[in-house]
């Protein structure tokens, strides 16, 4: 049977170079350490020298905003699992998510799949984003009125705020109890707030 590769350079190039640049430190020690146990992955110093970047929620959606999707794979590593954040983060391109507390295993797995140009989403976080995807995503002013109800604010002022009849208000709050689920403001306040839609 043949060798897997014919040189050593030929193996080099088959690993996948990762890039970690987690937020937390210690987090991004024990990302490194793990990561650099897999015969299959390289540390690389150089985010450009990547393959896939490992980071935090934050510094990813950053890196979106600024780059081409097509750029270089982010996975995500977070403690955040709401459902809006991690929909938010697939809107923004990024080509995996995973939560902090996840195996070792799937985290070396998703990082091979990001380097071979696959997409990962730990499928737990996945099935909860995708659970309401059909039903509740918000107009731009149903948003803005989820905001006002959030901050305790009656139809009239939240009419005042957004300079639009009282009328329009209630026929917005109607649609956004539709899309919620929810039998009152603040039980829609509440879901909304469990799927990360307001702080």
């Amino acid at each position: 049977m043949p060798a897997p590769f014919d040189s050593p350079e030929a193996a080099a190039a088959a690993t996948v170079a990762v890039h970690v640049r987690h937020g937390e430190s210690i987090v991004n020690a024990g990302l490194s350490a793990l990561l650099a146990s897999c015969p299959q992955l390289r540390l690389t110093a150089a985010a450009d020298d990547a393959d896939v970047i490992v980071t935090d929620y934050a510094d990813a959606l950053a890196r979106l905003a600024h780059v081409a999707p097509n750029a270089i794979p982010l996975m995500i590593v977070s403690q955040r699992e709401r459902e809006w954040d991690i929909r938010t983060a697939i809107s923004a391109g990024v080509h995996g998510y995973l939560p902090q507390r996840c195996a070792a295993g799937e985290l070396l797995t998703a990082v091979q799949a990001l380097g071979h140009g696959r997409r990962y989403f730990n499928p737990e976080l996945l099935e909860r984003a995708m659970q309401h995807m059909a039903s509740d995503s918000l107009t731009l002013r149903e948003s803005q009125v989820l905001e006002l109800l959030a901050m305790g604010c009656c139809n009239k002022r939240i009419a005042s705020k957004l300079d639009i009849g009282v009328g329009t208000v209630k026929t917005h709050i109607k649609s956004l109890f539709n899309k919620l689920g929810a039998t009152a403001r603040t039980h829609a306040v509440v879901l909304a707030t469990q799927r990360g839609m307001v702080s």
